[in-house]
C-alpha cells in the first residue's frame, strides 16, 4: 500500500488472520464491526481495490451478477503463472500448479489467436470437500 492509515493496517491484519478463507467485502465488514477497531465501509471497498491492484487480494467471481469473492494470496502473491480452481459449493479458490496445463496458453495464441489472461481465467465445478 502507498499510505498507512489505522483504518487499512487494522484491515490488513484481519485479512492475515484470514488466511486464504474467500469472503466478499461485506463479509469482511461484518467482522471489523465486531472488532475493536471501526473500519468504515468507503475504506473497506478501497483498501480491497487498491490490494487487488498491489497483488497482494485477488479478487473473483462465482456466480456473475453477485458479489466479488475475495482471497488474500499470502505466500501465493506471485500466481500468475498458474490457473485457478473455484468451488461454486465454499466459494474457496485454488491454485493448480500442473503440468497438463502447460503450453495451453501458447496453443491458444499460436492456433487459435488468442492470448489468454492466467490472472483472470478460473475453472469452475466442486471442490473434494463439496462433492
Amino acid at each position: 500500500m502507498t499510505y498507512h492509515t489505522k483504518q487499512r493496517d487494522t484491515l490488513f491484519e484481519k485479512l492475515q488472520k484470514m488466511g486464504q478463507a474467500p469472503f466478499t467485502a461485506n463479509d469482511l465488514l461484518l467482522k471489523l464491526m465486531t472488532s475493536q477497531k471501526k473500519v468504515s465501509k468507503a475504506t473497506v471497498y478501497r483498501t480491497l481495490e487498491k490490494l487487488v491492484q498491489d497483488g497482494l487480494v485477488r479478487k473473483y467471481y462465482i456466480y456473475p451478477n453477485e458479489s466479488a469473492f475475495y482471497q488474500y494470496l499470502g505466500d501465493h502473491q506471485d500466481c500468475d503463472n498458474h490457473f485457478h480452481c473455484v468451488c461454486y459449493e465454499c466459494g474457496r479458490l485454488y491454485h493448480v500448479d500442473c503440468h497438463v496445463f502447460d503450453g495451453l496458453e501458447n496453443h491458444f495464441n499460436q492456433e487459435h489467436n488468442f492470448k489468454i489472461d492466467i490472472q483472470r481465467t478460473l475453472l469452475y465445478g466442486l471442490c473434494e470437500l463439496c462433492q
